[in-house]
C-alpha cells in the first residue's frame, strides 16, 4: 500500500486518527494520497470502509475517487459531493423531517424565479441581470446571510452587486417568497435542510453520525460557510477529519468560498497533523519555478500556508512571458506564435491554447481564423457554432436586406438582434458563471461598437469566423 509513494505522501497516508491537514500543491498527487490513506486505514482495520464519507466538489472527482479505491481493493466508501450527500440524506429522512409531506422539487436554476422576484420587487432585470442577481443570492445564502442582512454583509465583503444593495435585498426577499409559493427549493435550501435535520432532530443526528464516523474533504480551500456548517453537523464534535487543499487555489470565492477554514485548521483543531505535498509531478521545473514566483506574491493569511513546489520532471524550456495591452492583442499574439510554430514544423495538433473561461474563446477563435491557423475547441462548441451566435448571424444577414445603407449601425444591429432575445442594456457586470455564448455576444456588440468609427448600415458580409480573403469590417 505504501509502495510508490514519496515520503510526504507516506506521512499523510499513515498519519494517526484525528485531524489531518494535507497541504497539496498542483500536481503533487493529492488524490493518490487521500485514497491511499483511506485504503490503508481500512485494510489495516483501523476503520470500516462503509463508515467513511469522502466529500469532493464535482461528481467526476467523486467517481474518480471511488474508482481508485476499488482498484486498491476497498469498497463501500461513500465518495460524494456536498450536494449529493446532503440530498441523499434529506430524501432518506424526508418523511420524518417533513412530517409526511412530499419533498419539494429541487430547482435546477434560479434564473426564472429570480426574474419573477425582480418584477415583484420593482426591479427591471434582463437575462444577464437575472443571472447576476441569482449569483448574488447564491453568495448570500451560501454565506448564511438573510435578505435583511444582505446590504450590510455585501458592503463588509466589498461585493459589487448588479444593483444597489437595497434593491438586491428586495429581490432576494421576493425570491424566497416566490420559491415558497411555487413549492420548490434551491441547492442552498437543500444543504440547509440537511443541517437543520441534524441540528434540530437528535434521532436523525444519531443515525447519520453512527453511519459516518470518518471524514475526508477534498479541495477544502473552496468550502463556504454553509458547507462548513454541514460538515460540523456531520462531525458532531468528533475529530476524525482529513482535509486536503491549497490556499492558493481558491476559485469559488464568488459563491462564498473562503480559504480561511483551511488556513485556520491547524489552529482550531488541537493536535492536528499538517503534511505538505510539494513534489510537483505534472510540470517541468521551469514552469514550477514560474508558478512559485507568482504565488510568492501572496500576502496576508494565505502566506502562512504557502507552498513552495519542487518540479520532479526533466528540465524543459524557460517559459516565454509576454505582456499585451488587451485581450484582442494577446489573442493576435498567440495566433501569430502558433503560425510560427506550424511554419517551423510543429504539427498543429501538438499546440494547445489555454484560457480561463469559455467566454474568452471568441477572441482566440477569431485571431486563429484570421491567421489561417486550423483549430479545434475542446470541451465546448466553437463560438460561431453556438446556437445563439448562429441565430444572431442569421438575424444580421436578414437585416442587411432590409436596412437602409445610411442607417446608423449600432441601432440597426440592436434592432436586428432584439428578435433573438438579445437585450441592448449593458449590465453592471457579468455573472461569473453566465452563459458564455450570450455574454460574449453582448460584449462583442457593446464594446466593438465603440471601437470603430464606422457608422453606415450593416455590412453585407457577416462572417462565421472562418478565414476570409476579404475581412468584414464588422463581425458578430
Amino acid at each position: 500500500m505504501l509502495a510508490g509513494l514519496d515520503p510526504e505522501q507516506s506521512t499523510a497516508v499513515t498519519a494517526p486518527a484525528g485531524p489531518v491537514c494535507i497541504l497539496a500543491g498542483a500536481g503533487t498527487g493529492k488524490t493518490r494520497a487521500i485514497t491511499h490513506r483511506i485504503a490503508y486505514r481500512a485494510l489495516t482495520e483501523q476503520i470500516v470502509a462503509r463508515h467513511v464519507l469522502a466529500v469532493t466538489f464535482t461528481a467526476r472527482a467523486a467517481a474518480e475517487m471511488r474508482a481508485r479505491l476499488a482498484a486498491l481493493g476497498v469498497g463501500g466508501v461513500q465518495a460524494r459531493t456536498f450536494h449529493a450527500a446532503a440530498l441523499r440524506q434529506v430524501r432518506y429522512f424526508a418523511a420524518r423531517l417533513l412530517e409526511g409531506r412530499a419533498m419539494p422539487e429541487l430547482l435546477e436554476s434560479k434564473a426564472r424565479l429570480v426574474t419573477l422576484a425582480a418584477a415583484r420587487a420593482g426591479v427591471r432585470a434582463d437575462r444577464t441581470a437575472a443571472r447576476d442577481l441569482a449569483s448574488e443570492i447564491e453568495w448570500a445564502k451560501s454565506s448564511l446571510i438573510e435578505p435583511s442582512e444582505y446590504a450590510v454583509a455585501a458592503a463588509k465583503a466589498t461585493r459589487e452587486p448588479p444593483y444597489e444593495p437595497a434593491k438586491v435585498a428586495a429581490v432576494f426577499a421576493a425570491y424566497e417568497q416566490v420559491k415558497r409559493s411555487n413549492g420548490v427549493i434551491d441547492f442552498e435550501d437543500m444543504l440547509r435542510a440537511a443541517v437543520w435535520g441534524i441540528e434540530e432532530h437528535p434521532d436523525v443526528a444519531e443515525q447519520i453520525r453512527a453511519q459516518y464516523r470518518h471524514f475526508v474533504v477534498d479541495e477544502y480551500q473552496d468550502v463556504n460557510p454553509l458547507q462548513q456548517r454541514l460538515l460540523d453537523a456531520w462531525l458532531g464534535g468528533r475529530d476524525d477529519l482529513t482535509v486536503v487543499g491549497d490556499a492558493s487555489q481558491t476559485i469559488y470565492s464568488f459563491t462564498g468560498a473562503t480559504s480561511g477554514y483551511l488556513i485556520d485548521f491547524p489552529r482550531l483543531r488541537r493536535g492536528a497533523v499538517v503534511v505538505r505535498l510539494v513534489r510537483d509531478y505534472r510540470s517541468t521545473p521551469q514552469v514550477v519555478g514560474l508558478a512559485n514566483a507568482v504565488i510568492r506574491q501572496a500576502r496576508g493569511a494565505e502566506a502562512r500556508l504557502r507552498l513552495e513546489l519542487v518540479g520532479q520532471r526533466p528540465a524543459g524550456p524557460e517559459p516565454d512571458l509576454r505582456i499585451f495591452a488587451d485581450e484582442p492583442a494577446e489573442a493576435a499574439g498567440v495566433a501569430a506564435r502558433c503560425k510560427q510554430l506550424i511554419a517551423a514544423g510543429t504539427p498543429a495538433r501538438e499546440i494547445a491554447v489555454l484560457f480561463r473561461t469559455n467566454a474568452q474563446s471568441e477572441a482566440y477563435e477569431e485571431a486563429l481564423a484570421d491567421a489561417e491557423v486550423p483549430y479545434v475547441v475542446q470541451g465546448a462548441a466553437r463560438f460561431f457554432d453556438r446556437v445563439e451566435i448562429r441565430q444572431a448571424i442569421v438575424a444580421l444577414r436578414a437585416a442587411t436586406r432590409s436596412t437602409p445603407e445610411d442607417a446608423p449601425l449600432v441601432p440597426a444591429v440592436a434592432e436586428a438582434l432584439t428578435a433573438t432575445g438579445w437585450q441592448p442594456d449593458k449590465p453592471h457586470r457579468a455573472a461569473p458563471h453566465a452563459s458564455a455564448g450570450r455574454r460574449s455576444l453582448h460584449w462583442s456588440l457593446s464594446l466593438r461598437s465603440t471601437r470603430t468609427g464606422r457608422s453606415p448600415g450593416l455590412s453585407r458580409s457577416c462572417s462565421g469566423g472562418r478565414p476570409s480573403s476579404t475581412r468584414p469590417r464588422w463581425r458578430v
